[in-house]
């Protein structure tokens, strides 16, 4: 009897199936031809020399990756790159070779002090009488802010101590000590936006249609098959990835009964690796890709969809990545191709990042924040205790902030992303917010919309 390939190994990417076996000995690039050679042409030439021993499938196979990565594929990828660009690839100018900080940082060299701020029983307090005040003269979320609701000055110190977390220190802070489960749906949200608030005064939007919130979930169990885009509405393992957002904030609603734990790793300790080991992977990095926005929301400007992954700007390297735009996350999703060291870029972030990142079990009520221009993150794949629409499950809120004081100044080509995200001509009032995901009428209305730029994931 044939056992079931398990819902993770689907997503492997081809290029697993490419043994280094099966390709013939690869020349090196200067002895197939006297004529300088870049990149590009490199690979061209390459292609033919397989072709001509048969072999062509095997390179466009290694182009090709899925949205979970493939350790074994990105090895064979990385091999073949290294056999085409025989000689070392300078990195692109303007670009360091290495930048140093608090913000590069590897987990072995982090303790809980760097990133947990702890709430005390004063504190809780204040959040809960907060919370009280602020719904006893508001009906709706809409109205939440520092003025709102306010804390405690001890309370204020540390929720300034999680902004300086995330811009002078390590880039990522949670804050732990409330209990969601003593709480409604309604008081999570406006506790969470209240807190938030003084972190970064500025609400963005989710989706086009002015979503306030998202809430983060495996949705796939509650709608029918196909209906799920983004990888953060179902339980599988999410690649190291950006979102179209200053600061992200998460709010543990609820946990699962395995896995799901939260990675973060330092934007800046991947560049230092990259640009040490793999010069060409920034370089790659650092070029115009086109992107697949996966939204019925479109532009007339094709210049929209061009734009890098990398940038050193501002005295930062600034990471703007994900993989979604170039591999889908299901099967009726029709990316655009991408070469064989855009593959192997996209892999050589992940798998970088991966072995300097720090996993975080989070519990209920935490709140992570983390400055999305400082680090990369991503979710291992997870299970739930059961998956009615009333099960204990994995469940984050997610809200996109912006601090206007601290917010870093963005390269132009994402100006127009981040706009769409914060808008000025759009207040939280007009904002909408989703309470409960589970409630029946919200389910009717049916899955989250894209994220306005396309890119999460």
């Amino acid at each position: 009897m044939q056992s079931r390939t398990p819902d993770t190994l689907r997503y492997r990417s081809s290029a697993a199936a490419v043994s280094a076996s099966t390709l013939p000995k690869i020349p090196n690039v200067n002895d197939m031809s006297p004529a300088p050679y870049g990149q590009g042409a490199a690979i061209f030439d390459l292609r033919n020399y397989l072709k001509a021993h048969h072999h062509a499938q095997s390179l466009d196979d290694c182009a090709k990756i899925n949205y979970v990565p493939s350790l074994k594929g990105y090895q064979i990828r990385s091999e073949l790159v290294k056999t085409i660009l025989a000689d070392k690839v300078q990195l692109p100018a303007g670009f360091p070779n290495s930048v140093d900080g608090p913000l590069s940082w590897s987990a072995s060299e982090l303790t809980e002090d760097d990133w947990l701020v702890r709430l005390s029983e004063e504190d809780v307090r204040s959040v809960e009488g907060a919370t009280k005040s602020y719904l006893s003269k508001y009906g709706s979320v809409n109205h939440v802010s520092a003025e709102t609701f306010p804390v405690s000055e001890s309370l204020r110190a540390k929720l300034q101590q999680t902004v300086s977390n995330l811009y002078d220190r390590r880039g990522f802070a949670i804050i732990r000590g409330l209990d969601s489960t003593k709480y409604t749906a309604l008081e999570r949200v406006v506790i969470f936006l209240g807190l938030s608030s003084y972190v970064g005064g500025k609400l963005g939007m989710q989706t086009l249609s002015k979503s306030g919130i998202a809430h983060l979930t495996n949705l796939k169990p509650l709608y029918p098959e196909g209906l799920i885009k983004s990888p953060g509405y179902t339980n599988v393992h999410m690649s190291f990835h950006n979102d179209t957002a200053h600061i992200i904030a998460l709010f543990v609603a609820g946990t699962a009964e395995n896995g799901g734990g939260s990675m973060v790793a330092s934007s800046a300790k991947v560049y230092n690796e990259l640009a040490t080991t793999k010069p060409h992977v920034i370089k790659t990095l650092a070029e115009d890709w086109k992107l697949n926005r996966f939204s019925s929301h479109d532009f007339e400007s094709e210049e929209f969809y061009k734009r890098p992954l990398l940038y050193f700007h501002d005295g930062k390297p600034l990471l703007f990545v994900a993989r979604r735009p170039f591999t889908g996350s299901n099967p009726g999703d029709a990316p655009r191709p991408i070469s064989l060291l855009q593959a192997e870029a996209l892999d050589s972030v992940h798998f970088a990042a991966e072995r300097h990142a720090i996993r975080i079990q989070l519990q209920k009520g935490d709140i992570q924040f983390m400055n999305n221009l400082a680090t990369v993150h991503s979710r291992e794949e997870f299970r739930d205790a059961s998956i009615g629409t009333g099960a204990d499950r994995r469940h984050l809120i997610r809200a996109f902030l912006k601090n206007e004081e601290r917010a870093y100044r963005l390269p132009p080509q994402l100006d127009r992303a981040f706009s769409e995200i914060y808008p000025d001509d759009v207040s939280t009032a007009e904002y909408n917010f989703r309470i409960d995901p589970f409630n029946s009428a919200v389910l009717s209305q049916g899955p989250p919309a894209a994220n306005p730029s396309g890119t999460n994931g």
